[in-house]
């Protein structure tokens, strides 16, 4: 019964101090236009993106490449399902729930392969773990990653739903809710948010993981049908994107950090960003680029055994069917330079 109430829901909403790319191949003639659209409004985790675009790294290797903005990993899944898009930047453990509901797609590349899914509470209360929760008011969005894991993370906890008071609300106003005292915390990914209420109310992190629920984080999806007519263009994109993650966080120092930053206000001038922000999540979302299997796993690539973790998490909360395999659901045949 939970499994079909979660998917008929979904069903629902369905309906290196230098950069060098010298080691990709230029395309010899006409630039490959590429459409690729993010997940959300600009921030952090769109670092690498527009550093490339910002760089002309892209047009480099032959592309030509539209960055457009996005309105949640469920309609940029949606339209990359329907060919009105070639490459998305999502959120991977929705990808798999969106295949299972009839979404036919493919990551890519990895990015943020540690689950960055949170509970993000004000740090002056002090709360050490889980069950300091209780009796606490958290606010979350119905169509929010985190909503099918909320019984899960309790439970897992020793603690029952009414524990704690739970409100949903637009996800708009999720953080403004939190930021302005009407709650005590919220449910996000602890290095977007973090940073975003850094200066108005601070809060510390209890990360869904550490409960043993597996939920991969951010990385590029594509549509098999535009993979295998688009296979050159989309494998350069990705090799490019891997470098610019390279760029930016090797070498010493933050100097790169603060590049991207940079490269995000030049490419949306209008969008009313905080660079302190944009920095603090482009550092937060460091440690998350680690597979937390596979030691020194190359930025992009993928691993069975996260596949398999995320895999048992998604059965468990009834949001995947049994029997599925990790190579169901992602390649690292475009990584190769």
């Amino acid at each position: 019964m939970k499994r079909r109430i979660l998917n008929q829901g979904l069903a629902a909403m369905l309906a290196a101090p230098a950069l060098s790319l010298g080691g990709l191949p230029a395309h010899a003639q006409g630039a490959a236009r590429l459409r690729v659209r993010l997940d959300f409004s600009p921030w952090g985790m769109h670092a690498a993106m527009h550093l490339a675009l910002q760089k002309g790294l892209f047009k480099d290797q032959g592309l030509d490449v539209e960055i457009q903005d996005g309105t949640g990993t469920i309609s940029t899944l949606q339209l990359l399902a329907a060919g009105q898009a070639d490459i998305g930047q999502v959120a991977l453990g929705t990808m798999a729930v969106a295949k299972e509901n009839g979404l036919d797609l493919i990551s890519v590349a990895g990015f943020a392969r540690t689950g960055d899914l949170a509970v993000l509470v004000d740090e002056a209360q002090q709360v050490r773990t889980p069950r300091d929760l209780a009796g606490k008011k958290l606010v979350c969005f119905t169509t929010s990653p985190w909503a099918p894991f909320i019984e899960p993370f309790l439970k897992a906890n020793g603690m029952g739903k009414g524990s704690i008071h739970l409100a949903m609300v637009a996800p708009s106003a999720m953080i403004s809710t939190y930021a302005s005292g009407n709650s005590d915390g919220f449910l996000s990914q602890a290095p977007f948010g973090q940073p975003m209420v850094r200066k108005t109310r601070k809060a510390s992190a209890l990360l869904l993981g550490d409960s043993g629920i597996s939920f991969p984080s951010y990385g590029l999806a594509v549509a098999p049908q535009v993979l295998a007519t688009r296979r050159d263009a989309i494998a350069k994109f990705v090799q490019v994107q891997v470098r610019a993650w390279q760029y930016i966080h090797g070498g010493n120092g933050q100097a790169h950090v603060d590049e991207a930053v940079a490269a995000i206000l030049a490419q949306r001038p209008n969008a009313r960003l905080d660079a302190d922000v944009l920095r603090g999540q482009i550092l937060a979302y460091r440690p998350f680029l680690e597979s937390p299997s596979v030691r020194q796993l190359p930025f992009g690539q993928q691993s069975d055994a996260d596949w398999a973790a995320a895999i048992r998490s998604l059965e468990q909360t009834g949001q995947i069917r049994p029997g599925r395999k990790p190579s169901d659901y992602y390649s690292n045949a475009l990584l190769a330079a």
